[in-house]
């Protein structure tokens, strides 16, 4: 009688979602979890607006959060920035992310991610933490490319100045400082 019940429950709960659905097939959603390496669950970035177009002009791409780029108390919010300009093929701006003395430039970029089908960026949780002056904030990532190239795994850390005087406002803000990735 259990079992009926269970399959009662199941059939029913079906129903209601396709009947959600406006008589539609349902689409198909990414199943599973991706873990980092510490076994931490990854979410992927935030996708870019339905309004992020790629770059043929000049590193400008519309639904990018560019302020992102002058951010001083979420480190989250630049990596979002990076993974989303990353995903729609805005080397120029991604770069930006990148610390000066990380000498990152739009051509390694495009180099390491660039493609027939832009990566899909996994970053997890991370932690802040600080010394000597800075602060630094470490969280695990995990990139998949759709055209077979071996997965990434690692973290990703970024850095900013803790407000000590004389800092530039280039050194306050985030910015990634290095990743460490192994393929899979």
């Amino acid at each position: 009688m259990r079992t009926q019940a269970v399959i009662a429950a199941v059939l029913t709960s079906a129903a209601l979602f396709l009947a959600g659905c406006d008589g539609q097939q349902p689409v198909a959603e990414p199943s599973g979890e991706v873990t980092g390496a510490a076994g931490d669950v990854l979410v992927p970035a935030d996708m870019p607006s339905a309004g992020a177009t790629g770059v043929a002009s000049g590193g400008i791409a519309s639904g990018l959060d560019m302020a992102a780029l002058t951010e001083r108390r979420d480190p989250e919010r630049l990596l979002r920035f990076y993974t989303s300009a990353i995903r729609i093929g805005d080397w120029i701006d991604a770069a930006k992310a990148w610390s000066l003395d990380a000498q990152m430039t739009p051509e390694t970029l495009r180099d390491e991610f660039g493609g027939q089908a832009g990566p899909k960026i996994a970053v997890g949780k991370g932690d802040t933490s600080g010394a000597a002056g800075s602060l630094y904030y470490e969280a695990p990532i995990v990139v998949d490319f759709a055209d077979g190239r071996p997965s990434k795994r690692g973290t990703i850390v970024l850095r900013r100045v803790n407000d000590v005087p004389g800092a530039s406002e280039e050194q306050l803000n985030w910015r990634i400082e290095r990743t460490s990735t192994l393929t899979q």
